[in-house]
């Protein structure tokens, strides 16, 4: 799932109009840990620095989307962002189970 939701964002929002997206993911798995890192060239987007999603009242105020980041925010152990020389790289730890 987190998978899933890391790569999903970074192919809908992250391709510059007109370019193609280069994305490169690596998971280090241990006893103790899942490790999952998450490179591209697209858009800068700082996952980390972004508010999670307003606790709505009922399900008909729900919007499409927008719950995902948060949904991996719970489940991670860590996530940490870095903007380098125009590369995004989001590092997400999760504790193995």
């Amino acid at each position: 799932m987190v998978f899933e939701e890391i790569v999903g964002n970074i192919v809908r929002y992250g391709a510059r109009q007109g370019r193609e997206l280069r994305i490169e993911v690596s998971v280090e798995i241990g006893p103790e840990r899942v490790l999952m890192t998450f490179e591209d060239d697209g858009t800068p987007f700082d996952p980390c620095g972004r508010r999670d999603a307003a606790v709505l009242r009922t399900l008909a105020d729900a919007p499409d989307g927008g719950f995902g980041l948060s949904i991996v925010r719970s489940v991670a152990s860590s996530m940490q962002y870095e903007l380098a020389a125009g590369q995004n790289r989001l590092v997400v730890t999760l504790a193995a189970r």
